[in-house]
């Protein structure tokens, strides 16, 4: 199923759930557009803080032997849930795993609930680079 992350939702629209379903084959269309929305919205993490829900990556990552201050999930790890199941979900946030149109590198997306002050419902591609 084709998804644009960046795309506009009437906050009134969505409920306190999550948008994004795990169980869903996601490919990003538009990559380059997304890829400057989602710097974006990195860089309002040095102005407004970071949401509450970085945690529940951090934690995803330890738990699984990641390294934290580097993140280096690989593809090969990250594979098994594409359109399978979260990474994690939390109150605060979820892990999707996503595909790039043409492309054959996994993308891990963070979509954060309602209770993130400033980033309701936000969708954030964790690892720009895609996965190693």
């Amino acid at each position: 199923m084709n998804i644009k992350l960046s795309e506009y939702k009437n906050p009134n629209t969505i409920s306190d759930e999550y948008e994004l379903d795990p169980a869903q084959e996601y490919v990003l269309i538009d990559f380059e557009s997304e890829l400057k929305i989602q710097s974006a919205i990195l860089m309002s993490f040095q102005i407004m803080g970071a949401p509450p829900a970085l945690k529940n990556y951090h934690a995803w990552l330890y738990k699984n032997g990641f390294d934290i201050n580097s993140p280096n999930p690989t593809n090969a790890f990250v594979s098994s849930f594409y359109g399978n199941r979260p990474l994690w979900k939390t109150d605060y946030s979820q892990g999707i795993v996503v595909k790039v149109d043409g492309d054959d590198d996994y993308y891990i997306v963070m979509e954060c609930s309602s209770k993130n002050k400033g980033y309701k419902h936000t969708k954030i591609i964790l690892t720009l680079g895609g996965c190693l």
